[in-house]
This record gives structure tokens, sequence and C-alpha cells, in this order.
């Protein structure tokens, strides 16, 4: 079976925030990788839910191929649905309740899992959040598009202020 890699989000605070939810998983996704075999790794790399590339040698499909210089064969990844996610999971409701999903206010402090991939050749080691793969609907019904880029805090203003503050990324891996 290939590994899943989970993507997740905290923040430390937020003032009149009532979701944070990915965009869309059709978001275009910066990600550092790392050969599974080896200290190779390539960072910055774009992994896009439109792009769809056959595996060689497979009648399979992946959103990301590449190859790295040690290997003898091409690495592959891809972005889990939702549905996706419930099937590679039947039966495991440890696992189930992991599902990516929209965080809210009552998630503050807590580890929010926002995207999966399934990957064979290769370990997601960090997301890049972009300035675009984020929205933050306010208490009052408001949508942001926050940039989120560069984590730690974001501010705005809607009927009073709208912020987080300490926000932050991590990649685990599910068996």
């Amino acid at each position: 079976k290939m590994p899943v890699f989970l993507a997740s989000l905290r923040w430390e605070e937020s003032e009149n925030v009532a979701v944070l939810k990915p965009r869309t998983l059709k978001s275009v996704w910066t990600i550092d990788v790392k050969h599974g075999q080896s200290d190779e790794t390539r960072t910055g790399v774009t992994i896009d839910f439109d792009d769809v590339v056959d595996i060689e040698g497979s009648r399979g499909h992946a959103h990301l191929v590449l190859k790295f210089d040690i290997a003898t064969e091409k690495a592959h990844c891809s972005l889990l649905t939702t549905d996706d996610f419930h099937s590679k999971f039947k039966g495991k409701k440890q696992l189930l309740k992991q599902v990516p999903r929209a965080a809210t206010a009552d998630d503050e402090g807590e580890w929010v899992p926002f995207l999966a991939f399934e990957a064979r050749g290769l370990e997601v080691t960090k997301v890049h959040i972009g300035d675009d793969n984020f929205d933050v609907v306010s208490t009052h019904g408001t949508s942001f598009s926050p940039d989120l880029s560069d984590g730690g805090d974001w501010a705005d203003y809607d009927k009073g202020p709208v912020s987080l503050t300490g926000f932050e990324t991590k990649v685990d891996v599910l068996r």
C-alpha cells in the first residue's frame, strides 16, 4: 500500500474567525518532497489536481510525477479527495477521524487536517501555503482570502477585527 501524507494546520489565537478552509483541492499546492530511500530532496515542487499524468508501466495516473537523480524509477504523488480518503481508510475509525476538513473557531490551538496526498517513491515533507490557498469566513459571514504564505499572523477588518495569530502547518504520515 502507498503511504498517505496528511497536511495539518493550527493557529494559536483567532478573533472573529468562524471557518478556515482550503479554497479548493484544485488549488496549485507547493510542496517539498524527499526521496523515499535517500536524503535527496526537492523543494518548491508544484502539484495541481487538474494535472493528470500517466504513470509509466502502469494503468494508473498521478497529479505529480518526478525522477530523483538517485532513483531508477519515477516517483509519483496524488492529492486525495474526501471520497478517496474514505475509501482508502474504510473501516479504520481512528484514521477516518483525520479526514481533511475545514477548521472552525472551536479548533483553535489544535492540529486540523486540510490536505491528503498518496505517494510512491517520495515523502511529502512540507506544504508551502500560497497567498490564494485558503479562505477565512468571519463570524459576520464575510469571506476573506488571507495571504498566509509567511505563516505567523494575518489580520483584516469586518465590522470589527478578524485575525489569526501563530498560524503553522505540518505533514505527518498515515500508514
